[in-house]
């Protein structure tokens, strides 16, 4: 036991983000954890107050990619209706573009030093954001011919979410006042908007090296790399008004049906059925009235009802470069910043953390 001891002692820095260093003399430890810190203060680490608590801000933008939709109304999936929106509300029809979630609020989170090395913790974060979704419905007939496509919509909804997660992570020393750390958490975020959470895992690490200054302060810079991603790759039900998540859907798409069905009938109305090729045209522009027609009834049965939704979304891309600071004023409080940036995804966190022993 006491070799294996040593050997964490040796490997592993002593604090969080590897803030540690050694004493010239051994000390008394007066606190039951962590585990094994008695023996690391009898061989001169420094070690960190056993208890913490954060309080941070947070701002996450993800680009995302949706993978799959569908949606329908009440609970009879084989209604005429149903049936008319799965064959013109899909995922080709609705021709998404972009999808940014912007989420922004304040984290809360409890940790223990488990280990001299390893820190676990739970989290809580509230927080508010944003779906940006930018679409341009098309539909074509069974020939491939384009019958009706709209310019562009984009729709933001707002959300608010509940999140709580558990999370640990692992420090050590490199080179004297260098050091690594590597962490790992999950979460489960509860919307309004979803019937179930939407599970969420962060994986990151980071280098960097410390800053003594004469009056006991420290200050660690570091770098390191982020991924981000859904655990729940099924996806996500949930219910919402299509006249708030799109709600420009019905004003661009109606008319345009109206106006496109009326210059058909007006163009059959101008052929002579009893030409074959003239008959081959008449053919073509009814299926196209038959297909609009049957667009239209599918979107006016969705802008009057609520919906029930099915998606599954992915980010784009889950890696990001992390860079940020943890400035120690004293044994018991710590200034935190670190920023990410990635293409297609930024993040910000400040906050604050309180240490104390029991």
């Amino acid at each position: 036991m006491k070799n294996i001891l040593t050997v964490f002692l040796a490997i592993f820095a002593l604090s969080s983000y590897a803030q540690t260093e050694i004493e010239n003399e051994p000390y008394e430890w007066p606190y039951s954890m962590p585990i094994w810190g008695k023996k690391a203060a009898e061989r001169g680490y420094k070690i960190q107050l056993p208890y913490g608590l954060n309080v941070n801000y947070v701002y996450n933008r993800m680009d995302l990619e949706i993978s799959s939709f569908d949606m329908s109304i009440g609970d009879d999936p084989n209604s005429t209706l149903n049936q008319l929106i799965s064959e013109y509300v899909t995922l080709e029809n609705l021709n998404f573009n972009n999808t940014i979630a912007r989420t922004s609020g304040m984290n809360i989170r409890g940790d223990i030093w488990l280990f001299p090395f390893l820190n676990v913790y739970g989290i809580y974060t509230n927080s508010t954001g944003t779906t940006e979704v930018s679409l341009q419905p098309r539909w074509f007939d069974e020939d491939g011919n384009l019958v009706i496509s709209l310019p562009e919509i984009t729709s933001i909804v707002d959300f608010s979410a509940d999140s709580y997660g558990f999370g640990s992570t692992i420090v050590g020393k490199l080179y004297k006042d260098y050091f690594f750390s590597i962490d790992g958490n999950i979460t489960w975020s509860y919307s309004e908007l979803l019937e179930q959470p939407a599970v969420f895992t962060v994986l990151s690490a980071r280098v960097g090296d410390r800053i003594r200054f004469k009056n006991g302060s420290m200050l660690a810079l570091y770098v390191g790399g982020m991924y981000r991603g859904f655990v729940n790759q099924k996806g996500n039900n949930g219910n919402i008004a299509i006249q708030k998540a799109l709600p420009n859907l019905g004003a661009e798409l109606l008319p345009e049906i109206d106006r496109r069905v009326t210059a058909n009938n007006e163009e059959i109305a101008s052929l002579d059925p009893n030409n074959p090729v003239d008959r081959i045209q008449i053919a073509k522009l009814e299926k196209q009235n038959e297909i609009l027609l049957g667009i239209e009834t599918a979107v006016e049965g969705l802008l009057s009802s609520d919906v029930n939704y099915g998606i599954q979304k992915d980010i784009i891309n889950h890696w990001s470069v992390q860079f940020g600071f943890n400035y120690e004023v004293n044994q018991n409080f710590t200034l935190r910043g670190e920023f990410g940036k990635g293409t297609g995804n930024d993040f910000v966190m400040m906050g604050m953390q309180y240490r104390f022993g029991i």
